[in-house]
Protein backbone atom coordinates (compact mmCIF):
# COMPACT_ATOMS: atom_id res chain seq x y z
CA UNK A 1 0.00 0.00 0.00
CA UNK A 2 1.74 3.41 -0.79
CA UNK A 3 1.41 6.00 1.35
CA UNK A 4 -1.59 7.77 2.02
CA UNK A 5 -1.57 11.25 1.18
CA UNK A 6 -2.47 13.64 4.29
CA UNK A 7 -2.77 16.71 2.47
CA UNK A 8 -6.71 17.74 2.99
CA UNK A 9 -8.47 20.37 0.39
CA UNK A 10 -9.79 23.74 1.19
CA UNK A 11 -12.98 22.32 0.78
CA UNK A 12 -12.12 19.02 3.43
CA UNK A 13 -11.64 21.85 5.79
CA UNK A 14 -14.42 24.17 5.66
CA UNK A 15 -16.71 21.25 5.55
CA UNK A 16 -14.92 19.90 9.09
CA UNK A 17 -15.23 23.58 10.43
CA UNK A 18 -19.00 23.19 9.59
CA UNK A 19 -19.87 19.53 10.30
CA UNK A 20 -17.48 19.50 13.16
CA UNK A 21 -16.18 15.94 11.45
CA UNK A 22 -13.78 14.93 8.78
CA UNK A 23 -13.50 11.17 7.62
CA UNK A 24 -9.84 10.06 6.19
CA UNK A 25 -9.88 6.65 4.09
CA UNK A 26 -7.19 3.94 5.04
CA UNK A 27 -4.22 5.65 6.56
CA UNK A 28 -3.21 2.25 7.86
CA UNK A 29 -2.99 -0.30 5.88
CA UNK A 30 -3.93 -3.91 6.69
CA UNK A 31 -0.80 -5.23 7.56
CA UNK A 32 -0.63 -2.26 10.01
CA UNK A 33 -4.10 -2.77 11.83
CA UNK A 34 -2.94 -6.33 12.30
CA UNK A 35 0.38 -5.34 13.88
CA UNK A 36 -1.95 -2.89 15.75
CA UNK A 37 -4.75 -5.41 16.79
CA UNK A 38 -1.58 -8.63 18.07
CA UNK A 39 0.24 -5.28 19.99
CA UNK A 40 -3.42 -4.11 21.82
CA UNK A 41 -4.36 -7.80 22.71
CA UNK A 42 -0.44 -7.80 24.38
CA UNK A 43 -1.14 -4.61 26.36
CA UNK A 44 -4.34 -5.80 27.28
CA UNK A 45 -3.28 -9.06 28.77
CA UNK A 46 -0.05 -7.12 30.76
CA UNK A 47 2.86 -7.37 28.15
CA UNK A 48 4.50 -4.42 27.94
CA UNK A 49 7.28 -4.27 25.69
CA UNK A 50 8.64 -0.65 26.32
CA UNK A 51 9.20 -1.87 29.97
CA UNK A 52 6.46 0.36 31.77
CA UNK A 53 2.74 0.13 32.09
CA UNK A 54 0.06 2.61 30.31
CA UNK A 55 -1.15 5.45 33.15
CA UNK A 56 -4.87 4.06 33.51
CA UNK A 57 -6.13 0.34 32.45
CA UNK A 58 -9.83 -0.55 32.83
CA UNK A 59 -10.37 -4.07 31.96
CA UNK A 60 -14.49 -4.55 32.25
CA UNK A 61 -15.04 -8.43 31.19
CA UNK A 62 -18.42 -8.14 31.86
CA UNK A 63 -20.89 -8.34 28.74
CA UNK A 64 -22.03 -4.97 28.88
CA UNK A 65 -18.80 -3.68 29.34
CA UNK A 66 -15.40 -2.79 27.61
CA UNK A 67 -12.02 -2.63 27.75
CA UNK A 68 -10.43 0.70 28.16
CA UNK A 69 -6.72 1.90 28.23
CA UNK A 70 -5.05 5.22 28.21
CA UNK A 71 -1.85 6.01 27.43
CA UNK A 72 -0.77 2.69 25.58
CA UNK A 73 2.33 4.68 24.09
CA UNK A 74 3.80 4.26 27.53
CA UNK A 75 4.03 1.08 27.48
CA UNK A 76 4.14 -0.51 23.80
CA UNK A 77 6.28 0.98 20.67
CA UNK A 78 4.10 -0.25 18.19
CA UNK A 79 1.27 1.44 19.75
CA UNK A 80 3.41 3.96 20.37
CA UNK A 81 4.35 4.67 16.72
CA UNK A 82 0.60 4.34 15.63
CA UNK A 83 -0.99 6.84 17.94
CA UNK A 84 1.91 9.33 17.54
CA UNK A 85 1.68 9.43 13.69
CA UNK A 86 2.86 12.20 12.11
CA UNK A 87 -0.09 11.01 9.29
CA UNK A 88 -2.62 11.63 12.30
CA UNK A 89 -0.75 15.07 13.47
CA UNK A 90 -0.60 16.46 10.26
CA UNK A 91 -4.37 15.65 9.31
CA UNK A 92 -5.52 17.10 12.75
CA UNK A 93 -3.39 20.42 12.30
CA UNK A 94 -4.98 21.36 9.11
CA UNK A 95 -7.88 20.72 10.72
CA UNK A 96 -7.85 23.68 13.36
CA UNK A 97 -5.06 25.38 11.64
CA UNK A 98 -2.25 24.37 14.43
CA UNK A 99 1.06 25.08 13.64
CA UNK A 100 1.89 21.94 15.42
CA UNK A 101 0.22 19.05 17.14
CA UNK A 102 1.02 17.23 20.71
CA UNK A 103 -0.69 14.62 21.95
CA UNK A 104 -3.01 15.40 24.77
CA UNK A 105 -3.55 11.25 25.60
CA UNK A 106 -4.26 8.12 23.55
CA UNK A 107 -7.01 5.63 24.50
CA UNK A 108 -7.77 2.13 23.42
CA UNK A 109 -10.82 0.59 23.09
CA UNK A 110 -12.22 -2.65 22.58
CA UNK A 111 -16.03 -2.87 22.71
CA UNK A 112 -16.91 -6.95 23.45
CA UNK A 113 -19.52 -9.12 21.18
CA UNK A 114 -22.63 -8.26 21.92
CA UNK A 115 -21.62 -6.06 24.87
CA UNK A 116 -20.44 -2.61 25.14
CA UNK A 117 -22.44 -0.21 27.27
CA UNK A 118 -24.17 3.07 25.59
CA UNK A 119 -22.14 6.09 25.77
CA UNK A 120 -24.01 9.22 26.46
CA UNK A 121 -24.13 11.97 24.33
CA UNK A 122 -21.04 14.25 25.42
CA UNK A 123 -18.26 16.55 24.13
CA UNK A 124 -14.43 15.63 24.93
CA UNK A 125 -13.17 19.16 25.74
CA UNK A 126 -15.61 19.00 28.34
CA UNK A 127 -13.62 16.50 30.51
CA UNK A 128 -10.55 18.46 29.42
CA UNK A 129 -10.97 21.87 30.99
CA UNK A 130 -6.61 21.47 32.03
CA UNK A 131 -6.61 22.42 28.29
CA UNK A 132 -7.38 26.11 28.69
CA UNK A 133 -8.32 26.44 24.56
CA UNK A 134 -10.35 24.12 23.03
CA UNK A 135 -8.27 23.71 19.85
CA UNK A 136 -8.51 19.65 20.23
CA UNK A 137 -9.30 16.97 17.40
CA UNK A 138 -10.18 13.29 18.79
CA UNK A 139 -8.70 11.12 15.83
CA UNK A 140 -10.18 7.48 16.09
CA UNK A 141 -8.39 4.58 14.08
CA UNK A 142 -11.00 1.72 13.15
CA UNK A 143 -9.23 -1.49 14.11
CA UNK A 144 -12.27 -3.83 13.06
CA UNK A 145 -14.80 -2.96 10.09
CA UNK A 146 -17.81 -0.54 11.92
CA UNK A 147 -20.72 -1.72 11.11
CA UNK A 148 -24.29 -0.42 11.96
CA UNK A 149 -24.45 -3.02 14.22
CA UNK A 150 -21.04 -2.98 15.82
CA UNK A 151 -22.36 0.74 18.01
CA UNK A 152 -20.51 3.09 16.33
CA UNK A 153 -20.06 6.77 16.81
CA UNK A 154 -22.85 8.77 15.90
CA UNK A 155 -21.80 12.65 15.67
CA UNK A 156 -24.33 15.41 16.01
CA UNK A 157 -23.64 16.94 13.14
CA UNK A 158 -22.34 20.77 13.49
CA UNK A 159 -23.03 20.63 17.23
CA UNK A 160 -19.46 21.94 18.01
CA UNK A 161 -20.92 25.36 17.52
CA UNK A 162 -23.14 25.36 19.95
CA UNK A 163 -20.33 26.28 22.28
CA UNK A 164 -19.84 24.12 25.68
CA UNK A 165 -22.53 21.93 27.47
CA UNK A 166 -23.16 20.21 30.78
CA UNK A 167 -21.61 17.33 31.18
CA UNK A 168 -24.01 14.22 31.22
CA UNK A 169 -24.23 12.35 34.79
CA UNK A 170 -23.13 9.84 33.72
CA UNK A 171 -20.95 8.92 30.31
CA UNK A 172 -21.64 5.60 30.50
CA UNK A 173 -25.24 3.61 30.98
CA UNK A 174 -28.29 1.57 29.25
CA UNK A 175 -29.58 4.66 28.42
CA UNK A 176 -28.64 7.54 26.18
CA UNK A 177 -29.18 11.18 27.90
CA UNK A 178 -29.83 13.12 24.45
CA UNK A 179 -28.91 16.36 24.65
CA UNK A 180 -32.07 19.35 24.71
CA UNK A 181 -30.99 21.12 21.10
CA UNK A 182 -32.08 24.95 20.90
CA UNK A 183 -35.10 25.11 18.97
CA UNK A 184 -34.56 25.93 15.14
CA UNK A 185 -30.54 24.12 14.93
CA UNK A 186 -30.59 21.87 12.79
CA UNK A 187 -28.22 18.75 12.85
CA UNK A 188 -28.89 14.97 12.29
CA UNK A 189 -27.16 11.70 13.27
CA UNK A 190 -24.15 10.56 11.17
CA UNK A 191 -22.83 7.49 12.40
CA UNK A 192 -19.43 6.57 11.76
CA UNK A 193 -19.47 3.27 9.53
CA UNK A 194 -15.74 3.07 8.34
CA UNK A 195 -13.39 -0.15 7.28
CA UNK A 196 -10.69 -0.87 9.06
CA UNK A 197 -7.39 1.78 9.02
CA UNK A 198 -9.77 4.49 8.09
CA UNK A 199 -9.78 7.16 10.56
CA UNK A 200 -12.64 9.56 11.97
CA UNK A 201 -11.60 12.86 13.38
CA UNK A 202 -13.81 15.01 15.39
CA UNK A 203 -13.40 18.74 17.08
CA UNK A 204 -13.23 18.57 20.77
CA UNK A 205 -17.42 20.67 21.04
CA UNK A 206 -18.57 18.27 18.90
CA UNK A 207 -21.66 16.16 21.00
CA UNK A 208 -20.91 12.56 20.01
CA UNK A 209 -22.33 9.15 21.46
CA UNK A 210 -22.57 5.31 20.73
CA UNK A 211 -24.84 2.13 21.22
CA UNK A 212 -24.23 -1.18 22.64
CA UNK A 213 -22.20 -4.00 20.02
CA UNK A 214 -25.23 -5.78 18.88
CA UNK A 215 -22.64 -7.88 16.26
CA UNK A 216 -20.93 -11.51 17.16
CA UNK A 217 -17.02 -8.96 16.33
CA UNK A 218 -15.24 -7.01 18.57
CA UNK A 219 -15.65 -3.21 17.77
CA UNK A 220 -11.88 -2.40 18.53
CA UNK A 221 -10.73 0.88 18.29
CA UNK A 222 -7.28 3.08 19.38
CA UNK A 223 -7.84 7.11 19.84
CA UNK A 224 -5.33 9.64 19.71
CA UNK A 225 -6.89 12.38 21.59
CA UNK A 226 -4.36 15.45 19.93
CA UNK A 227 -4.42 19.50 20.75
CA UNK A 228 -2.49 22.38 19.11
CA UNK A 229 0.78 22.93 20.18
CA UNK A 230 -0.32 26.90 21.17
CA UNK A 231 -2.49 25.02 24.15
CA UNK A 232 -2.19 26.32 27.53
CA UNK A 233 -2.37 24.62 31.03
CA UNK A 234 -5.21 25.70 33.23
CA UNK A 235 -5.75 23.53 36.79
CA UNK A 236 -9.44 23.60 38.41
CA UNK A 237 -10.60 20.11 36.95
CA UNK A 238 -9.38 16.60 37.82
CA UNK A 239 -8.11 14.78 35.03
CA UNK A 240 -5.10 12.06 34.91
CA UNK A 241 -2.86 13.61 33.22
CA UNK A 242 -3.00 16.82 35.78
CA UNK A 243 -1.32 14.18 38.39
CA UNK A 244 0.80 12.42 35.69
CA UNK A 245 2.58 15.22 34.12
CA UNK A 246 3.44 15.81 37.97
CA UNK A 247 5.72 12.72 37.63
CA UNK A 248 8.07 14.43 35.40
CA UNK A 249 10.44 17.09 36.67
CA UNK A 250 9.30 19.46 33.08
CA UNK A 251 5.57 19.69 33.41
CA UNK A 252 3.51 23.20 32.21
CA UNK A 253 2.62 25.85 35.28
CA UNK A 254 -0.72 27.51 34.51
CA UNK A 255 -0.59 29.48 31.98
CA UNK A 256 1.91 28.19 30.38
CA UNK A 257 1.84 25.83 27.01
CA UNK A 258 1.71 22.38 27.21
CA UNK A 259 5.31 20.78 27.43
CA UNK A 260 7.37 17.98 29.50
CA UNK A 261 6.89 13.53 28.26
CA UNK A 262 3.72 13.55 29.28
CA UNK A 263 2.38 15.50 25.69
CA UNK A 264 4.81 14.44 22.91
CA UNK A 265 4.75 16.19 20.12
CA UNK A 266 3.11 14.58 17.23
CA UNK A 267 3.33 17.17 14.10
CA UNK A 268 5.91 18.36 12.70
CA UNK A 269 7.78 15.08 13.47
CA UNK A 270 11.28 15.50 15.86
Amino acid sequence: MPTPSTDLTAEQIALFNERGYHIHPKLFSADEVAAINAAADRVIAGQFDKGAPPDVTTLRREPVDLIKIDNTWKADTTLERTVLSPRIGHIAAQLIGAPSIKMWHDQLLDKPPHGGRVVTYHQDWAYWQMVAECETVTCWIALDDVLPESGPMVFLEGSHKLGIWKLPMGISGDDSQKPNLPAGFKTREVPVIIPKGAVSFHHGLLLHGSDRNFSPSRRRAIVSHVMSGECTYRPGQEHMNDWMMKRYPEHPQPGEKFRGPQFPQMWPAA
